[in-house]
């Protein structure tokens, strides 16, 4: 009677791990879920930064700063700024030449995750490759 009482109690026990460690798998899977869309709406804004390149450089990116837009839960902002060049024309962070040809761009994606605030960012150069 007693090896029955310690064998359940062996079998419950593995029993219980095994429900923790799949709970911990559900609230792990269900979190990245949003981390993921963020990560491709991020994506998403810097494509469309690079079509808009594409069509015309002087119309839609030269004075272009950034544009902001609300999607789902998801707030998305992409930012331009000017690029520094120095006398080597590797790109510098101060000093320099500013080039009109080139562009920073910073797609940051913010959601309410519980009780805060979660933002995932991604940033890329572009250059005027058609010269339009």
């Amino acid at each position: 009677m007693v090896e029955v009482v310690i064998a359940a109690a062996i079998i419950l026990g593995a029993v219980l791990a095994l429900l923790g460690v799949h709970n911990l798998y559900l609230k792990t899977a269900l979190s990245n879920g949003e981390a993921l869309k963020a990560v491709y709406l991020a994506e998403e804004g810097i494509e469309n930064i690079r079509f808009l390149r594409d069509v015309s450089w002087s119309t839609n990116i030269s004075g272009l700063t950034s544009l902001s837009t609300t999607i789902d839960n998801f707030y998305r902002t992409v930012t331009l700024s000017e690029v520094n060049r120095d006398a080597n024309s590797d790109i510098v962070s101060s000093g320099g030449t500013v080039d009109i040809n080139t562009k920073l761009v910073v797609s940051s994606v913010s959601w309410w995750n519980g009780v805060s605030t979660t933002t995932k960012s991604i940033s890329t150069y572009i250059t005027n490759l058609y010269a339009n």
